[in-house]
């Protein structure tokens, strides 16, 4: 199966149908409550782009008049003045047109900052279940690809939009003034105009949103491509993965050039009515010249104010599709800022000490999907500074069940509890600045080792931090490096090795000094030299700590105080290494199973030196 099909399935559901015109116009609206703090600059570009149609008015005034002194011969004394208003005016509307412009583009970069700000803090809130529903590279493209909609939308709309209102009124005010009876004939085609172009906005709309939708789904894909490429080149992948970016890609295509067609079609029809107005006008025109009602200076005056008129109609029609381009792109920003966190602080949250550190879980049960549990009525307590090991086959919800003490999640049923309080009563701000977690997963960010280790802890000192990396057993390498904790780690560390960074990993957590800390087999990419030194440490920095650990390795497991055997969500052992020795179930199979291997693995290390990674 192509692993394209499930994104081009997805794609197909997408309804084409004319519809959402009141969505439109509410995230529109929405757009424009960004704009609330730059109401001054918005009136600013407003009276400048009134002054911007004025001036667009004067030029065909003078050269009307400098036609009727031309061709009926009158005093050609202001010919000169007037040539030099034209040049003057000309002169006039390129600043102010050039001032509205860049007003405007400072307007957009300030109300695209906003809204990038809004989406991002809306992501810092969401739960992990949140980002275990969304594609990365679909939550990225919506911050990036579509806000560019928006951006490019936002640096012209309210220039268009202000030209096509002063413009059309202005023209139409000199046309009624030149002559009553023309300007009702030049009006005739305008209903038609209208319906065109709302014809086309409605055909265009849900188009222009399906391809948003597709734009965010090819991000995702070429992100996932982009991080699996090893694997993609080990299983010589290559081919079919570019095949399912063409078919994507070519969904886009037929997509937006169903778009074009429709724009091709009605876009150009509006203008092009105008003609008959026209021409219209030219034949009345024309009559009232030979009457000696009209002057052709007049003609010519009115004609050019009518042919005008027609410029911000048709730069309106395409303000309709940036507009749903913008939009579409805004609703996809806003679905994921509207989404609701399902992990919120309560209405009587607060900051919370945590003072023992001791952890009690009561029927806690707990499932990413409705109706399938990952845990199941799940009760026991850790008391303070104790180190609990957790074990269990892969998919028996021990991350889950770690994952549930800092509230990434909530439980669907049951409660836990820290020194008697109930997690949903601690703030989760509170909550995680006193729980330390080290994941299997190590993510380093780009930046240097020094400003990885302080992540959690913006004013540490160099003393504090170099502490905490002799904790991890990874001060010595450090040091050995030439720009020590100034050295640069690369994108996601990829200068270190498996086991330098998660060492690393283990100097952040540790810098934090949590009451709880939480280790997700967090020694797995360690040597059993290097194994052993870190676990000597976190023994040293563990006392007055609670502990949770998942490990593989017996050498780890064995040393808790007491260990936790899962199966299928559910806890089956939960005692000492002797006691669960002693009763010699699930726990001693495990442990028998892989004393062998672990032997083995002993007499092979035992003259290693350094660390293998």
């Amino acid at each position: 199966m192509s692993v394209a099909r499930p994104i081009l399935e997805y794609l197909n559901t997408i309804e084409e149908k004319p519809k959402g015109l009141a969505l439109t116009l509410r995230t529109f609206v929405r757009i424009l409550e960004y704009h609330k703090s730059a109401l001054p600059l918005m009136l600013g570009i407003t009276a400048l782009a009134a002054l911007r149609s004025y001036l667009f008015l004067l030029e065909p005034l003078y050269t009307s008049e400098i036609i009727d002194r031309v061709v009926t011969p009158r005093d050609p004394a202001p010919l000169p003045g007037l040539l030099w208003m034209i040049l003057l005016t000309g002169v006039a509307w390129a600043v102010v047109n050039f001032v509205v412009l860049y007003l405007n583009g400072i307007l957009a970069q300030d109300v695209v900052g906003r809204m990038r700000s809004a989406y991002y803090r809306s992501l810092q809130a969401k739960s992990f279940r949140f980002f275990d529903a969304n594609a990365v590279g679909d939550l990225t493209s919506r911050a990036t690809t579509d806000m560019q909609f928006v951006d490019n939308f936002l640096r012209t709309w309210l220039s268009v939009l202000l030209n096509t209102l002063f413009t059309v009124a202005f023209n139409f005010w000199m046309m009624f003034s030149i002559s009553p009876l023309l300007s009702l004939i030049a009006m005739l085609p305008m209903p038609f105009v209208f319906y065109f172009q709302a014809k086309a906005f409605m055909l265009t709309m849900p188009l222009f949103r399906k391809m948003q939708l597709t734009l965010g789904k090819i991000g995702a894909y070429v992100q996932q491509n982009i991080l699996g490429m090893k694997n993609v080149r080990i299983f010589q992948r290559e081919d079919e993965m570019n095949k399912g970016n063409q078919e994507i890609s070519i969904t886009f295509t037929r997509i937006a050039i169903r778009a074009g067609k429709i724009q091709a079609l009605y876009m150009p029809t509006a203008p092009n009515i105008l003609v008959l107005g026209i021409a219209l006008v030219y034949i009345w025109g024309t009559h009232l010249l030979v009457a000696g009602t009209l002057t052709l200076g007049g003609i010519l005056l009115f004609a050019r104010y009518m042919t005008r008129t027609s410029m911000p109609l048709r730069d309106f029609a395409m303000f309709t599709g940036a507009l749903v381009n913008a939009t579409s792109a805004a609703e996809r920003m806003f679905a994921v800022i509207d989404t609701p966190g399902d992990v919120e602080d309560g209405p009587h949250a607060r900051d919370i000490p945590i003072e023992r550190g001791e952890v009690e879980f009561r029927h806690v049960t707990f499932g990413y999907v409705k109706d399938r549990p990952i845990l199941k009525d799940i009760s026991f307590i850790a008391k303070p500074g104790e180190k609990i090991a957790i074990l269990g086959a892969t998919g028996t919800g021990k991350t889950s069940l770690i994952y549930l003490i800092p509230r990434f999640y909530d439980v669907d049923a049951g409660s836990i509890l820290i020194d008697g309080i109930d997690i949903r009563d601690y703030k989760v701000s509170s909550l995680r600045r006193q729980v330390g977690l080290v994941l299997q997963d190590v993510f380093l960010f780009s930046g240097t080792i020094r400003s990885n280790i302080a992540f959690g802890k913006d004013d540490a000192t160099l003393d504090e931090i170099r502490a905490a990396a002799r904790a991890a057993r990874i001060d010595d390498f450090i040091e050995s490096l030439p720009d020590g904790y100034d050295t640069p780690v690369g994108e996601r560390g990829i200068t270190l090795s498996g086991g330098q960074k998660q060492r690393l990993t283990i100097a952040r957590a540790l810098l934090t000094d949590p009451k709880i800390l939480i280790l997700d087999d967090s020694l797995s990419f360690v040597d059993a030299k290097t194994e052993q030194a870190i676990q000597e440490a976190i023994d040293a920095a563990l006392k007055g700590r609670t502990c949770f650990l998942i490990a593989q390795r017996l050498s780890t497991i064995k040393n808790a105080d007491r260990i936790m055997v899962l199966d299928d969500g559910e806890i089956i052992e939960f005692g000492t290494h002797d006691e669960l020795m002693a009763k010699g179930q699930v726990y001693k199979k495990i442990y028998e199973s892989q004393f062998l291997e672990k032997g083995i693995e002993e007499t092979s290390e035992a003259g290693s030196n350094g660390e293998r990674a």
